[in-house]
């Protein structure tokens, strides 16, 4: 019929911007979004869309395809919905009469054994905006070479080794313990006829042999790191040197002894150790700037001041006050031990 050829092209567009359109007196089209899939077998690409399935169900008119129709035709609501009805009876003439209806970009509509409306929705029909311009495709699986199959090309690829590549790599060192024993056996021998030449020797040349000594450090420490053992040392106290006025003309057995050296306690926390002295006093000003009792507690291995922040006596306190001091004063901070 005239005029009647758009009604299906009108429900397609409005499936891209409304989830249900009803057709009055025929039924509602539905949409149902679905993610991008991918099929494990034919390795087949599928981009996001929006299907279509039809409910029999859903014939009352809400008047979203005739005003649409309205619109789009120029025409009153009421020639619209005429024009609605007579889309529909022409559907249902051709359905019963065992025609096939083909809805343009929707799907097609036959009639089943029992009377009822079978839809085949269209291949490739997707009615989501976003998903324009994305379509299907299918990529090539991707060969994969076995794990033996690989292992069998590595070891077929390597040479096949011989005993005689192995006794040419033996000549170089047998040439090596030549060119020392000769030289070695000849001065044995020289030494054993004239002993008197290799002790000149010895003397002529004893004065161009450097001599060191090394002496071993501290082992380092990573900064922040947790010292579950601490560290034991036997430590002894230099006391400070005594400071008093004196004259030329007291003598030394005059001067007072020393005062005894002050006693540390056995938990000392550590947070630096300086090559100079000077700089380990001015750390010590500055932490009892702070209010805390810092001093310096002798030297270590390496010949580093050390500078303790605090002295406890229980190994619970000296934890406690060490987790405090790692976690607001210095991260480095760490236990010494002193027996």
């Amino acid at each position: 019929m005239k005029g009647m050829e758009s009604i299906d092209v009108y429900i397609s567009e409005l499936l891209f911007e409304h989830d249900c359109v009803i057709l009055p007196g025929f039924g509602g089209f539905l949409t149902n979004y679905s993610g991008a899939r991918i099929h494990p077998v034919r390795h087949s690409f599928h981009p996001p869309a929006r299907t279509v399935v039809f409910n029999a169900g859903l014939q009352t008119n809400d008047g979203l395809l005739i005003s649409h129709v309205a619109k789009r035709r120029n025409i009153s609501y009421q020639e619209a919905s005429e024009l609605v009805k007579d889309y529909t009876a022409h559907c249902m003439a051709g359905l019963c009469a065992g025609q096939a209806i083909r809805f343009i970009h929707t799907g097609s509509f036959r009639m089943g054994r029992e009377n009822n409306l079978v839809f085949d929705p269209e291949a490739g029909s997707n009615f989501l905006p976003d998903a324009f311009g994305l379509p299907s495709f299918v990529s090539p699986a991707i060969s994969r070479e076995s794990i033996r199959r690989r292992l069998e090309k590595q070891l077929s690829s390597r040479p096949a080794t011989t005993n005689r590549p192995k006794e040419r790599k033996l000549l170089p060192a047998l040439r090596w313990v030549a060119g020392i024993s000769i030289p070695i056996a000849a001065a044995f021998m020289l030494y054993y006829y004239n002993p008197s030449v290799l002790d000149d020797f010895g003397r002529s040349y004893s004065g161009m042999i450097p001599m060191f000594s090394l002496e071993s450090g501290e082992p380092a420490r990573k900064a922040g790191e947790v010292d579950t053992l601490a560290e034991y040392m036997n430590f002894k106290v230099i006391p400070p040197k005594a400071e008093m006025a004196t004259t030329p003309a007291e003598s030394p057995s005059a001067l007072p002894a020393a005062p005894p050296p002050p006693a540390l306690k056995k938990y000392q926390i550590v947070v630096g150790a300086f090559s100079t002295e000077e700089n380990a006093l001015n750390y010590v000003d500055e932490l009892r700037a702070q209010n805390f009792d810092a001093a310096i507690i002798g030297n270590s291995s390496n010949g580093l001041t050390r500078v303790s922040i605090a002295g406890l006596d229980t190994r619970s306190e000296a934890l406690s006050l060490l987790a405090t001091i790692r976690r607001e004063e210095n991260p480095a901070a760490w236990l010494l031990i002193i027996k």
